[in-house]
């Protein structure tokens, strides 16, 4: 009868459990090595972890952390913020309620173009000064639902014209302006009247 407490399993003779264990524990440095023979068949040289790591890894690649970590686009900047409603001057007061004006400008040639549009606002004004640069007297109140107006200036001669669905009237008259800065001061004239805007500058 085999003795009860034998073991079947028998640990390689070259493997003892000595502090420094033998060079013929480590496999051989050929294409066919058979496993260490130190360890039971079906053991792995490395703990189970190193699996589950290099699995994560792989799954979150570097391209996919990029990702995580960059910065949000920047945002745009914000628009310049409207002009005051109150406008006063030493001899002139602006009043100026709803949408800012729209204003776009460009050079044809020897020609300054400028364009604006009004959208849902009512203005008055009372004084000297001129919108159009001259100096005399102005005077106007109205509201606009919808306008544009078209001014054209060429050496010191300018010429407006405007149609909105508006309400109210101005008018304003002036000299004084040199805007060719070719020493001839010019004189202006402009009136909105209803839906109409008709504005003339000419050199004296």
């Amino acid at each position: 009868m085999p003795d009860p407490v034998a073991s079947s399993f028998s640990p390689n003779p070259a493997c003892g459990f000595n502090d420094d264990p033998p060079l013929s524990c480590e496999a051989a440095p050929t294409a066919s090595a058979t496993p260490n023979a130190c360890f039971p068949a079906g053991a792995s040289g490395e703990p189970a972890s190193s699996s589950a790591t290099f699995a994560l890894v792989q799954k979150f690649a570097r391209s996919d952390q990029l990702t995580f970590v960059a910065p949000p686009p920047p945002t745009p900047s914000s628009s310049a913020s409207a002009p005051p409603m109150l406008t006063m001057r030493r001899d002139q007061v602006d009043v100026q309620i709803g949408v800012p004006r729209i204003q776009a400008h460009a050079t044809l040639g020897g020609a300054q173009l400028s364009a604006g549009v009004d959208i849902l606002n009512a203005n008055a004004h009372l004084g000297s000064q001129n919108s159009d640069g001259s100096r005399g007297e102005n005077i106007g109140a109205g509201a606009s639902l919808l306008g544009g107006e078209l001014n054209i200036d060429y050496k010191g001669w300018s010429l407006t014209l405007g149609v909105a669905a508006s309400l109210g009237g101005s008018i304003s008259s002036g000299e004084g302006r040199d805007l060719d800065a070719d020493g001839v001061q010019e004189r202006c004239f402009s009136m909105s009247l209803g839906p109409f805007t008709l504005g003339e500058c000419d050199e004296l």
